[in-house]
């Protein structure tokens, strides 16, 4: 008796499994808001980005329209919320981004889809040297910073251009992990957890199929 072997399917490039699952979070995502009995906002409830300290403003507005367009909400610009020297480290230089996140919570209304910060202040977590930003799915909050997107050479219209991509492809990525979604093994999808900015770069804006 001849047994038959099914022909095995190659993965589309770029979306193979990891080989190495030590690297996957333990614990589940995040519960949904709905879930802590937080009432659902309304399709008309916006994404609401908010400065924390000492940011130009004007570079939000490179963010808006891509992120409206790729979620469907509109985005709106909120309150400054103050330097955030609370979450100051002396020992690293760097800003703790869980107590930011703490304030952002706190100055979220529940008529937003999502509070979004944006800072300038170099981010950390205990565990890793730095981070360009976090999300929390169960408070709706999220936080981004331009410390590590900057470029460090080139020509004042090329850094800035360089930097308006790097943080329209952050400010995606962050906003669809409050969304659910998780981190995606292409390379070359916006939800592609990047560990350096080479990595931004070369993930994009845009969300694989």
């Amino acid at each position: 008796m001849v047994s038959k072997q099914r022909s095995a399917r190659k993965a589309f490039p770029g979306t193979e499994p990891p080989t190495d699952w030590t690297d996957l979070p333990a614990q589940p995502l995040p519960p949904d808001p709905s879930e802590r009995g937080e009432p659902e906002p309304g399709v008309d409830a916006p994404i609401m980005l908010l400065p924390v300290g000492r940011i130009d403003v004007t570079q939000f507005e490179a963010v808006r329209a891509p992120l409206q367009e790729c979620f469907g909400r509109a985005v709106e610009v909120g309150m400054r919320l103050p330097v955030p020297k609370y979450a100051y480290n002396p020992n690293r230089g760097q800003y703790h981004s869980a107590a930011i996140m703490k304030r952002i919570e706190e100055a979220r209304s529940t008529d937003w889809d999502a509070a979004i910060g944006v800072s300038q202040e170099d981010l950390f977590v205990p565990e890793v040297p730095f981070i360009f930003g976090e999300a929390d799915r169960s408070t709706r909050t999220a936080l981004l910073s331009l410390a590590r997107l900057r470029p460090d050479g080139g020509v004042p219209e090329a850094r800035d251009d360089v930097l308006r991509r790097r943080l329209i492809s952050e400010a995606i990525h962050q906003v669809g992990l409050l969304r659910g979604l998780a981190h995606c093994p292409n390379n070359r999808c916006v939800m592609f957890y990047a560990a350096s900015v080479l990595e931004i770069d070369k993930r994009g804006a845009a969300l694989c199929a």
